[in-house]
């Protein structure tokens, strides 16, 4: 039974505060999201790290009669040249993805959108989202074609201009899976600060113009302090989600030629699958996840936000 009066409601015998009847309503709601996040996040790394610590293989003995060997793995790993070959790999890929070309193509983006017409904005828009939403293997497949070497478009257009075909994925590597990734990550980054733009009143605008403020003082002034957390908030995303890049990388390049384009996820894959390494994959993992949350601690530090419940 449910009564309710101005403080208070009574629910099945028991009053209860109006406010406390809001917390436990939003931990209903919260709760599938709560048990999705536990069940497949926080036990697969909890399991990750527990695994780091043995020398668990995928075949043979070690496979199921494992044992505790301490912090070995992450000895073996700090000491293995191909690790840190691959983890500063990973850091010019996610330099070079992330901060020169999904942040400031996707920023460019949703500039532009906020000042084109509508027609403008649905083919911009939808020509962007077009990559970002086809399936990754079909990714692979477009870019495979477009930089073959025999008939790949991008060579063509070299040879129409006078210049030599390039072995885009042997030559370089690196430079082809992080245009590739460009491609397909900058819709993310234009969505998120299109709403932001979107956000503000042109208002703001309007008074700014009427005292005499050029376009730059208006941007400096009123866009960029308005999105300050939207770029934040998207510097984190579009870091962890290009470290974490796996798929387009080992289907385009496989990490070669010689560990060129190997990131820290072929390295982990390969160490954990190829060579059958469970433990010493794992150990490698986590050190991508402590990476990783260190990355948005930084990010989160260095702009001194503060989060506030209010109640």
């Amino acid at each position: 039974m449910l009564s309710i009066n101005a403080q208070t409601v009574t629910l099945f015998g028991r009053r209860v505060s109006r406010r406390r009847l809001g917390e436990l309503s939003l931990l209903i709601f919260m709760l599938p999201a709560l048990i999705l996040v536990i069940a497949f996040v926080i036990v697969p790394a909890v399991w990750a790290i527990l695994i780091s610590f043995t020398n668990q293989s995928l075949l043979g003995p070690n496979a199921r009669n494992f044992s505790f060997i301490g912090i070995e793995n992450y000895l073996k790993l700090f000491n293995d040249p191909g690790f840190w070959n691959s983890l500063g790999t990973s850091f010019v890929f996610v330099f070079g993805s992330a901060f020169l070309g999904q942040f400031v193509i996707g920023f460019t983006l949703a500039l532009l959108l906020k000042q084109a017409g509508v027609a403008s904005r649905g083919l911009i828009g939808g020509s962007v989202l077009l990559a970002w939403v086809i399936p990754e293997i079909v990714a692979v497949y477009i870019w495979g074609s477009v930089l073959s070497f025999q008939s790949g478009s991008a060579n063509q257009v070299l040879l129409a201009l006078g210049m030599e075909k390039q072995r885009w994925l042997i030559d370089t590597p690196l430079l082809s899976i992080i245009i590739v990734n460009i491609w397909r990550g900058t819709a993310f980054t234009m969505l998120l600060f299109s709403s932001a733009l979107e956000a503000i009143p042109d208002t703001l605008y309007d008074a700014a113009a009427v005292d005499g403020a050029s376009r730059w003082e208006r941007f400096r002034h009123i866009t960029l302090p308005l999105i300050r957390y939207t770029i934040l908030l998207d510097f984190i995303l579009i870091t962890m989600g290009t470290f974490s890049v796996f798929g387009i990388v080992f289907a385009m390049t496989g990490g070669g030629p010689l560990g060129r384009s190997e990131i820290i996820g072929v390295y982990i894959y390969r160490n954990a699958f190829e060579y059958r390494e469970i433990g010493y994959g794992s150990a490698a993992s986590v050190v991508m996840l402590i990476i990783n949350l260190t990355l948005a601690l930084v990010y989160l530090r260095f702009t001194r936000v503060k989060w506030t419940v209010e109640g």
